[in-house]
């Protein structure tokens, strides 16, 4: 799954005592209902996100995460791929059509 936009918020490392790492951030979707989707990035993609600045087009690669923990449901975004700009949808090639004057 993918998802577009603009690079709205970076919040802190968070370092836990397994040595596990993680930092949220926040990209907003714009259009007519623009989205603020809070995300997630672990291990190298944290250096990579802590070059990419605030305002700039992304677009994250992601899955969706859930757990269950005491008796209550958890979601996570995990972005498992994060790349500047905004991504390009390809044309369809274009074919040859009857009037070309081709033989088919």
């Amino acid at each position: 799954m993918e998802i577009n936009g603009k690079l709205e918020a970076k919040f802190e490392t968070k370092e836990f005592s397994s040595g596990f790492r993680k930092r949220e951030f926040v990209v907003n979707t714009g259009g007519e209902y623009p989205q603020a989707i809070k995300m997630e990035v672990v291990k190298d993609n944290i250096e990579k996100l802590d070059a990419i600045p605030v305002g700039t087009d992304i677009t994250c690669k992601i899955d969706i995460r859930g757990r269950l923990y005491e008796g209550n449901y958890y979601n996570n975004i995990l972005a498992w791929a994060v790349n500047v700009g905004a991504a390009t949808k390809s044309e369809p090639k274009e074919t040859a059509k009857a009037d070309d004057g081709l033989p088919f």
